[in-house]
């Protein structure tokens, strides 16, 4: 990984001293993602509100990364495309780690913001762990709460006083009832085995480092669903990182990979999961969430978390599949209730809907 950084860096020194060139346009504002290959999640609800406004210039670079030998020559020269329109772009949206940003200083004029692809973060991420060159050259971040502020100060080399809390644009349909209401009919005729039974979603995040080797979390899905009666169904949504998914045996375990995760919710009772960002979304709805977490020791000594988990995870937290599935079977609608409204109130700043206006309008004044 390193030999590939230093090959890169090479090449795209060859082309940095040319973007001085190019004139700065005052009223571009920029979306530079290497996880979609078109406009998604945030980007797309911001691009929507923005191609409102007739005097902003929007352009995009949007690539989807592939580890292989034509991946890597495609990302070469995507990150051509993004260092020219990285310097001449007033504003710049970023929804991942970017090395282009980070390697090479943007020019006076240029704001670089940094809009996490998740509602936030349970484990370290960043800066604050180990990877392959150090994240810095960002202007701001957004964030979903105060609570993140010093976090993602960290992850991004960022002062805290430049993590701007607006909420997150995507979760704006969260707080929105007919959304959900719609989303649950539409996934129920689409999984009619989900119909008539306690749905639980296990949705745990994954093990490993991106760029080297990614696996699924430790546990088995299949004596999970087999140790719960009859009334559930397990809907197992993999990481979409994980590529070797291990296939279910079990007939109470569906997998699904076609809908998004927040979709899923919308027809979820119980959320099962462990260290993942998804727990902060999961509190729009304020049903139980119970953690899985048979390695929090050596997760939490070799990758790091931002919570006190034992004491701050909204629900239970279980070791075993056994352990798991009395808990899940012990569970109501109300469970550890005023443990979930307390997590929320510190990951959450708003749950007016309005996230999207709030970080279209700061967008908007920094090129008035």
């Amino acid at each position: 990984m390193k030999i590939k950084s230093i090959v890169l860096t090479i090449w795209l020194s060859l082309f940095y001293p040319f973007t001085y060139l190019l004139k700065l346009n005052k009223k571009r504002v920029a979306f530079v993602s290497l996880e979609h290959d078109k406009l998604a999640n945030d980007f797309e609800l911001i691009y929507q509100q923005l191609e409102k406004q007739s005097d902003i210039d929007l352009r995009t670079s949007l690539f989807k990364f592939t580890p292989n030998l034509i991946g890597n020559v495609k990302y070469a020269f995507a990150c051509v495309h993004q260092l020219f329109l990285i310097q001449s772009s007033a504003v710049v949206l970023l929804d991942y780690n970017n090395y282009v940003v980070s390697r090479f200083p943007h020019r006076k004029g240029v704001r670089i913001v940094e809009l996490w692809h998740a509602t936030g973060a349970l484990k370290k991420f960043g800066n604050e762990v180990a990877r392959d060159y150090r994240i810095k050259n960002y202007d701001y971040v957004i964030a979903n709460s105060a609570f993140f502020k010093q976090p993602y100060a960290a992850a991004f080399n960022i002062d805290k006083n430049r993590v701007v809390v607006t909420g997150i644009p995507l979760n704006d349909k969260l707080f929105d009832d007919q959304y959900k209401s719609e989303t649950r009919m539409n996934v129920l005729q689409k999984y009619p085995q989900l119909v008539g039974k306690t749905v639980v979603t296990y949705a745990p995040t994954f093990r490993g480092r991106i760029g080297t080797k990614i696996i699924e979390a430790p546990g088995n899905v299949d004596k999970i669903a087999s140790l719960l009666t009859d009334d559930y169904v397990v809907a197992y949504k993999p990481h979409p990182l994980v590529s070797n998914v291990i296939d279910t045996k079990n007939s109470r375990v569906l997998r699904i990979d076609d809908i998004t995760i927040n979709d899923l919710f919308c027809a979820t009772d119980i959320l099962v999961t462990d260290y993942s960002a998804i727990t902060i979304d999961w509190m729009a709805f304020n049903k139980p969430v119970i953690a899985f977490t048979p390695d929090l020791d050596k997760y939490a000594n070799t990758r790091g978390l931002l919570i006190n988990y034992e004491q701050e995870f909204p629900g239970p937290i279980t070791k075993t599949e056994i352990e798991l599935a009395e808990t899940i079977m012990s569970t109501d609608v109300n469970s550890n209730s005023d443990k979930r409204a307390k997590f929320k109130a510190m990951v959450y700043e708003y749950d007016d809907g309005e996230s999207t206006a709030r970080v279209v309008d700061f967008i908007k004044k920094m090129i008035a």
